[in-house]
């Protein structure tokens, strides 16, 4: 530092020193035309202002001369002595400024000029080298961190804890139950001071961990710890009031649930490819078919034990191949568990899939820039699944750890020859332009069992149960938004979807295990009766064979995934899925905050309200033999901070239509519906 000071003091005085030296004789002209009493000025006073040597600059480096304007103007009647005194006294006094060589003073200040920058120059380049070598030597650093941090992070943790609250009120829309006995909703029992309410909360801490062998091997796990526990459930009942009575109120401590651990793959990475193995979740497109319900409101989800593989991309696009396996049927360990493992007993009851997927995807940071380009982003897959089953086994068998060969026989009096094949195409496009957003899946499922038969052995005594089967299901939903306001705040959106109903049968088909108010069926001998749905039930099989020799021996409403959720009431909690039915829903969602799509950061509070209408496709499909189902209006807030701690309050109303009406209406009820309502909060935290 001390050295670039002096060197600025130099450069700074150069100027006058040269200038100094350059320029005598336009001052001495400018001095000569002043009055005469300057030229008039003693001797002694000029001696007192004499012309100054070189100063010496703060680091010892000679400086530029002062400005001799003081001496000039004297006159010659001054200079003269001054040259006289200089010439007599030479050994003694330094040279004048008028006797320095302009050309050799420029020089040596050039000189040291040059000297100082070359030091400067020196040090300079000595700062930058070690710059250099300590940038390269923390890249250095970062990588080995980066590569120790990969080999060290071997677990890498994931999931969520959340805690969801529900209140209901007249979910049941007051209409009494059905022929059946069923309700639109269970509960509320006691009845009590005109009760229609209910109110729940549960939790579930999802933990979903990721180990990181290298690179290329990974191992994936989910686990559910209290899944859905209802808060308040499995307390220790202790008899406070006698052996025989306990007084719940006084519970302090609850049962504990068993962990659930519902998947565990690994994922491999090849030259060839990526390979994929194990107990695994599903995905694709919406989530209409296949749903891993992997949001934070699902409650449930597919699941799936594949061997998959995915070559490399082609062009843009991901083959991927898939088989898994559906069911296995009867196993064994042996008589007492000698075996060390289950074992399958025959392979011709196994139920097999086999998929082959084709999809182009943009990862996000393509997505991004596209959008930030103007360009369109396209993407779109194609799913082709096939199922199929030889042979089955009657649900009420015991079919765990049969051992011996009077075993085996009893069990094969309980197996039928299914042969059941489907097949369900799928496929979904998603496009998008900056603000503008559309997805679309549209799914089906084609298929035919040989025989609906539950045991091979009664075939013989009833050729009724042989009849076979056909499936012919069609469903799709649409979700499509616009972006408006600054940094996309307000998103303006639509969603629609149709499940194909099933004309002819009656009920929603929700719930085909139900037995209905219908025709009787034929059943095996020892097995209870079993009726079809009717007129005016709820729900049921739809499934008749006795209908006066035309049979009802289809099975056509596609069911949407339960994980995919449109709303509160309607389809969630009283048909509990898409089915018969097509709906149109227009949405409102104000971030005030904006989203990051658009500059903001998707933090802050955001409201939704939306109003969904619903009609079935057959009238017959719905209690009240009536196709209108209702308007459910929906409106929550919710709110996420930058940590990723998510909160949420929905209030929901459902307007009911005559589809929901009682034709059969308990004694002292009308069975036209009645307004339902319905609140959730929800307190989570991602990680």
């Amino acid at each position: 530092m001390r050295r670039i000071s002096a060197l600025a003091a130099v450069c700074l005085l150069l100027p006058c020193a040269v200038l100094a030296q350059t320029s005598p004789a336009p001052r001495t002209r400018a001095a000569a035309k002043q009055k005469p009493k300057a030229a008039a000025k003693p001797p002694a006073a000029d001696a007192a202002q004499p012309a100054t040597s070189a100063k010496t600059g703060e680091s010892g480096t000679a400086a530029a001369p002062e400005d001799r304007s003081t001496s000039a103007a004297a006159g010659p009647a001054a200079a003269a002595p001054q040259a006289s005194t200089s010439s007599e006294g030479a050994s003694q006094k330094p040279p004048s400024a008028s006797q320095i060589d302009p050309e050799e003073f420029r020089r040596q200040v050039m000189e040291e000029v040059r000297r100082e920058l070359q030091k400067t120059k020196d040090e300079v380049k000595q700062q930058t080298a070690w710059i250099e070598q300590d940038s390269a030597a923390r890249v250095q650093d970062s990588e080995a961190v980066e590569s120790l941090r990969q080999r060290v992070n071997l677990f890498q943790p994931h999931g969520y804890l959340r805690l969801r609250g529900e209140f209901f009120n007249n979910l049941d829309l007051g209409r009494g139950a059905d022929q059946t006995g069923h309700t639109l909703f269970p509960g509320p029992f006691i009845g009590t001071g005109g009760n229609h309410s209910q109110s729940d909360a549960n939790m579930r801490f999802r933990f979903e961990p990721t180990f990181e062998v290298s690179e290329d091997l990974s191992i994936y796990a989910q686990m559910d710890l209290l899944d859905n526990v209802l808060l308040g459930s499995n307390p220790k009942s202790d008899p406070f009031l006698d052996p025989f009575t306990p007084l719940h109120v006084l519970e302090s401590t609850r049962l504990a649930d068993v962990v659930k651990l519902k998947r565990v793959w690994g994922r491999v990475n090849t030259q060839l490819g990526e390979l994929l193995f194990g107990r695994m979740g599903y995905h694709w497109g919406l989530g209409i078919l296949h749903n891993d319900g992997n949001c934070l409101d699902c409650d449930y989800g597919d699941t799936y034990d594949r061997i998959a593989f995915a070559p490399r991309e082609i062009k843009g696009h991901t083959f991927t191949f898939m088989f898994d396996l559906l069911s296995k049927g009867a196993g064994t360990t042996g008589e007492f568990g000698e075996l060390g493992r289950s074992v399958d007993l025959d392979t011709l009851d196994d139920g097999y899939r086999l998929g082959l997927s084709v999809t182009r995807l943009d990862s996000p940071e393509v997505v991004k820039r596209k959008l930030d380009a103007g360009q369109w982003v396209v993407n779109y897959g194609l799913l082709l699944d096939y199922r199929t089953q030889g042979w089955d086994t009657v649900v009420t068998t015991n079919v765990d750890n049969v051992s011996t060969l009077a075993q085996f026989t009893s069990l094969r009096a309980d197996v039928v020859k299914r042969d059941a094949k489907f097949y369900q195409p799928d496929f979904f496009v998603s496009l998008k332009k900056r603000k503008w957003r559309l997805d679309l899946e549209v799914a089906s499922s084609i298929g035919n069992v040989g025989n609906r038969a539950s045991r091979e052995v009664d075939i013989a005594t009833n050729p009724q149960l042989t009849q076979p089967l056909s499936f012919l299901q069609f469903g799709g939903a649409l979700q499509t938004d616009l972006a408006l306001l600054p940094a996309d705040a307000l998103l303006v959106g639509i969603e629609a979807g149709a499940a194909s109903g099933d004309k002819g049968a009656y009920g929603f088909g929700a719930r085909p295990w139900r037995s209905g108010t219908g025709d009787l069926q034929q059943t095996p001998p020892g097995l209870p009766a079993y009726r079809a749905a009717g007129p005016g039930d709820i729900d049921g099989n739809h499934l008749d064979f006795n209908t006066g020799g035309k049979p009802h021996d289809r099975v056509n409403n596609f069911v949407f995934n339960r994980a995919f959720n449109v709303d509160m009431i309607l389809f969630r909690n009283i048909v509990t899925a898409v089915t018969s039915a097509w709906y149109v829903k227009p949405s409102l969602r104000y971030r005030p905050t904006g989203r990051k799509t658009g500059g903001g950061d998707d933090t802050g509070f955001e409201i939704l309200a939306s109003a969904m209408y619903a009609r079935a496709f057959y009238a017959e499909n719905t209690p009240g033999l009536a196709k209108g189902l209702g308007v459910e209006l929906d409106l929550g807030i919710t709110y996420d901070t930058s940590d990723r701690f998510h909160s949420g309050f929905a209030y929901g109303l459902l307007l009911p239509f005559d589809g929901l009406r009682n034709t059969t209406p308990p004694a002292g009820l009308s069975g036209s519906p009645s307004i339902a309502h319905a609140m959730k909060f929800i307190l989570a935290i991602p990680f």
